[in-house]
């Protein structure tokens, strides 16, 4: 009874504390956004953004669009509640823009999540995919897999490719799992103890990430990164499609 009592005092006295910074340094921009493409009065598919609700490092969703934000569970922001393995509730040809950050790691069948995509979105419909590489594991409910920004086109190899890379380098991705290192050799098997150690770990070491606005753009920073993202359209015409082509990054040259 006094352990659960301390746990819940300890628990107040956290939830009252400052947010620690991001460990990620933003270095990258996006050459393109992808609501930039909606008609007025568009429909986009936010899936598994929740509350966040289509606001992304991009933007937000243009005020005069439809938006539906898709998830398997409902709760806070979620209009719909639905598998997207299966989104027979939404017709071919009916989505003007996708975008899925943060959620093919979560799905059990992810090129069947992209297959569905490409079936909803209109011809010369936007997709904007977003997930990690080198990063802890994180359930909600589970997670499945990772994701190079190579291994993220050739999932998408059905649409046109109008950008992709990652927004997360080296620094920013070490610092990331480092801190969850320390956090889980200090705490001493106790799940409290480690959600304390990773805040303490992100105020402690956060300043790391800001080597990225150098290292990142080395030739060999893919070799640590994370936050690969695509950014594709559908093809006009179903014979169209693209093939994947890695870009310059033989390890001999």
């Amino acid at each position: 009874m006094k352990l659960a009592r301390m746990q819940s005092i300890l628990r107040r006295i956290y939830h009252t504390l400052p947010r620690p910074p991001s460990t990620n340094y933003n270095y990258h921009s996006l050459k393109t956004d992808p609501y930039a493409y909606l008609p007025e009065h568009g429909t986009v598919l936010d899936v598994g953004g929740k509350d966040v609700r289509g606001c992304y490092v991009f933007g937000k969703p243009p005020e005069s669009c439809k938006l539906i934000c898709l998830d398997i569970e409902p709760g806070p922001g979620v209009d719909l509640v639905a598998d997207a393995h299966n989104l027979e509730m939404l017709s071919d040809n009916s989505i003007d823009c996708v975008v899925a950050v943060s959620a093919l790691e979560h799905m059990e069948k992810p090129w069947l999540v992209v297959a569905e995509l490409y079936r909803v979105l209109k011809p010369g419909g936007i997709i904007y995919l977003n997930t990690p590489f080198v990063f802890p594991f994180h359930g909600d409910p589970d997670d499945f897999y990772r994701f190079s920004h190579h291994g993220l086109v050739k999932i998408c190899c059905n649409f046109e490719r109008l950008d992709s890379g990652f927004n997360r380098g080296p620094a920013s991705t070490t610092t990331h799992i480092l801190i969850h290192f320390l956090a889980i050799s200090f705490s001493f098997n106790s799940k409290l103890l480690y959600g304390i150690m990773v805040d303490m770990f992100t105020w402690l070491l956060f300043w790391i990430k800001y080597f990225d606005r150098f290292v990142a753009k080395y030739q060999q920073a893919y070799v640590i990164h994370s936050g690969a993202f695509f950014i594709g359209r559908k093809p006009h015409h179903p014979d169209i499609s693209q093939t994947y082509e890695p870009i310059g990054l033989d390890p001999w040259d």
